[in-house]
């Protein structure tokens, strides 16, 4: 502790994002303040819903045991406006159920605030904090009105959760002029209903009472009994302010026409409040103060989640001020705050930031590709839409996946990270929520095994020499544009071949990412030199010929197997042959092991691609999977598909050329695919591949490296992983 300061920390706002910083700084040892303006129990204005990650968070920081009963959410039901709803279940998590909760802020904040206090935190309570105190350009305390007279409270470091309005951030310059990034909502609790199930409800977006102007808003129901439900709307655009009672209304309006259960009284009185929707790292830390939670502008604008952000920033303030009273307890460090937050959530609730401005297109393109279960659609509703919790981040989670697999003394870790924030980075001016679809893998779990490829070869294989010469940050920028390259491929798919008036927003929105990403693909290989990029281009020239020749041939059941191979040696072969040939180059490895590197390149392409149908078709990709519906419906013939065609005739093939209409043909194809024994003649010929994969490796030298190319070889067939412990942070 400073001896100047009575306090490590002082925090103000004692809601979960101020509780969970003075928890986890008292855990610490921290000496920490939490002040809070009222006294509790005390309310706020809020949806009240717990998404399964802030269920998490709150067990591990033990306050659920503080709560009592609360309802108990299995997921979330998403309405879209005029294209009906979807239900999204949370998946099993290791170690924890798999369940959200709905528990009124005037229960919640007080159980939090009581767990810190618990663990060693000094809780004031109507203490209202009129001014930060500055000095030398440098918060080091706060003036707080208590017990009817002013009183200064020094710190080492104040931590701003004072809401949305922000007084001490707005004090200290942290938030801009005006009104920009700040949405408003209006919450009640409806009793008397029937009806209500264990799914929180949101609908998206609301319109106008004429139904001719497409709001920035949502709507929700959030069950907080058997017949109560908290209700309400949120519009995030200055100038709308004046129009949340109207919408409300009209909500309200629309929900009554849905059926008798839902009619409901109102308990006490509707409740307004502003939230901020604009989160910037960069302005949530200034020197001697932090900012977390609303303060942060952490609320994500398509659903109104906020609480699991402000739990998670409120840890991370603690761990970045703890590191930093260690190095310096007179003048802690505070940056890292800034770099985590943007590591946590850039691209994510900058999306829905960057979203909100151009919601009219993202929201067009969301509601006209709503039914649909191509892979670019499917991703960019987890990515941009989802309740949060429910469309997690798998980032480093599928990174860290695929390290498992290298050898010990092979490390490619911290480059595959590189990868990702490079990707990241590499289109989050344009079009943030993008950012973390490019991390999300696009259902596609071959995301991080190229990028690995290329690391582990240019790394560990060719001429020692070359190798020192090596740049690690061309490596790194490789690894991102063959990754995005082939991003850029899989957007293709979410082109329709016979748009509809709702298609095309999809079409115009898959065009349009396709070439993005692609453009931004060859930029960073640019960096590895005119080889690498004539290397790049070759290969997306296959991979696009291949996508056309595969459209050529869609809803054809009288493609040939050899026909189909050479569709998969050209699209996804020369996606995996890609990264061991600019592997290759940039290792400099000799011509043989180079024509080696390349032909185990294409024969585990295949071998993983034709595994990957075989999941397909057995749902061994999940419950939530519908690819094998999406590609039936699309034409796409997968290798089982054909081979039972050979097999079958008559009714499977009246479907493959109808094109599956509906889940029930889907799933009789399927059937029909499954019963035929294809699946079995498909198998083998992943594994025919990957002994071929094998065979070219003989010609490499024996060692980690080479062990590593194999257990990647084994991963493509089996798609089972070691268990290893998960990555460490960054900044950990």
């Amino acid at each position: 502790m400073n001896v100047r300061n009575p306090y490590d920390a002082v925090v103000v706002g004692a809601g979960p994002a101020g509780c969970a910083a003075a928890y986890h700084l008292a855990v610490r040892g921290r000496r920490v303040l939490l002040l809070e303006a009222q006294r509790f129990p005390r309310d706020k204005v809020c949806g009240d819903a717990l998404t399964q990650r802030a269920v998490r968070i709150l067990a591990a920081m033990g306050v659920l045991d503080c709560l009592p009963h609360a309802e108990r959410m299995r997921g979330a039901r998403v309405h879209m406006r005029g294209r009906g709803w979807r239900d999204f279940v949370y998946d099993a998590y290791p170690g924890t159920d798999s369940h959200g909760l709905v528990v009124p802020r005037v229960v919640l904040d007080e159980a939090v605030a009581r767990r810190a206090v618990a663990v060693g935190a000094e809780l004031w309570e109507g203490a209202a904090v009129t001014a930060p105190i500055v000095e030398g350009g440098r918060v080091v305390g706060v003036r707080v009105f208590r017990g009817g007279r002013p009183v200064d409270v020094r710190a080492a470091v104040v931590v701003a959760a004072d809401g949305a309005r922000s007084p001490l951030a707005r004090a200290v310059g942290l938030l801009p002029g005006g009104e920009l990034g700040v949405g408003v909502g209006v919450r009640g609790y409806l009793t008397g209903l029937d009806g209500l199930r264990d799914l929180q409800e949101a609908f998206l977006p609301l319109d106008d009472v004429a139904g001719r102007d497409l709001l920035p808003s949502f709507g929700w129901i959030n069950p907080t009994g058997a017949s109560e439900a908290n209700v309400g709307v949120a519009l995030f655009r200055p100038g709308y302010e004046g129009r949340a009672e109207q919408v409300l209304q009209h909500f309200l309006a629309r929900l009554s026409t849905r059926g008798k259960e839902f009619g409901g009284r109102l308990r006490g009185e509707w409740a307004t409040a502003p939230f901020r929707l604009d989160f910037s790292p960069d302005r949530c830390v200034a020197d001697g103060i932090l900012l977390v939670g609303d303060a942060a502008g952490l609320v994500n604008p398509f659903t109104g989640e906020g609480i699991s952000y402000a739990l998670e920033s409120g840890k991370i303030a603690a761990e970045v001020i703890d590191r930093g009273l260690t190095n310096d307890p007179a003048r802690p460090d505070l940056l890292d705050h800034a770099l985590l937050l943007e590591h946590s959530y850039s691209g994510w609730l900058g999306a829905g930031r960057r979203s909100a401005q151009r919601y009219q297109f993202v929201w067009r393109v969301l509601e006209s590709t709503f039914d649909s279960e191509r892979a670019p659609f499917a991703l960019c509703r987890r990515a941009v839409l989802l309740p949060e919790g429910i469309g997690e981040l798998r980032a480093n989670r599928t990174i860290d996946d695929v390290a498992t697999l290298m050898a010990p003394g092979v490390e490619v870790r911290a480059d595959l990270l590189g990868v990702g924030e490079l990707m990241t980075s590499s289109v989050r001016d344009e079009w943030p929520f993008l950012a973390r679809v490019a991390t999300s893998g696009w259902g596609d779990p071959g995301v991080p095994f190229r990028p690995a490829l290329l690391l582990l070869l240019a790394t560990h294989f060719g001429d020692p020499g070359t190798r020192c010469g090596i740049k690690q940050s061309a490596a790194i920028k490789l690894g991102a544009a063959i990754e995005l390259s082939a991003l850029a491929a899989l957007a293709q798919l979410g082109v329709e071949n016979t748009p509809t008036p709702h298609s095309s927003w999809g079409n115009r929105f898959a065009i349009l990412v396709s070439d993005l990403l692609m453009s931004k693909s060859l930029h960073l290989a640019t960096d590895g030199g005119p080889q690498a990029l004539s290397v790049l281009s070759q290969a997306v020239t296959k991979v696009c010929t291949g996508r056309i020749r595969e459209r050529q041939h869609a809803f054809d059941p009288g493609v040939t197997e050899d026909e189909h191979l050479s569709l998969v040696e050209l699209q996804t072969a020369s996606s995996f042959e890609l990264p061991c040939r600019l592997g290759a180059v940039v290792a400099g490895a000799d011509p043989e092991h180079a024509a080696s590197l390349a032909s185990y390149g294409r024969a585990l392409g295949v071998a993983f691609r034709l595994t990957e149908d075989i999941r397909m078709l057995t749902g061994a990709n999940g419950p939530g999977d519908n690819t094998a519906g999406a590609v039936l419906r699309d034409g796409t013939l997968a290798h089982p598909v054909l081979i039972a065609l050979r097999r079958t005739q008559g009714r499977l093939t009246s479907l493959v050329r109808g094109g599956c209409r509906t889940a029930g043909e889907v799933d009789e194809a399927v059937a029909l695919v499954r019963e035929s024994g294809a699946l079995e003649v498909t198998r083998a010929l992943a594994r025919e591949q990957a002994v071929r994969a094998a065979v070219a490796l003989e010609a490499l030298p024996e060692g980690p490296p080479r062990a590593s190319l194999f257990a990647l070889i084994d991963y493509a067939v089996t798609r089972r992983l070691p268990q290893r412990p998960a990555l460490e942070s960054l900044f950990g």
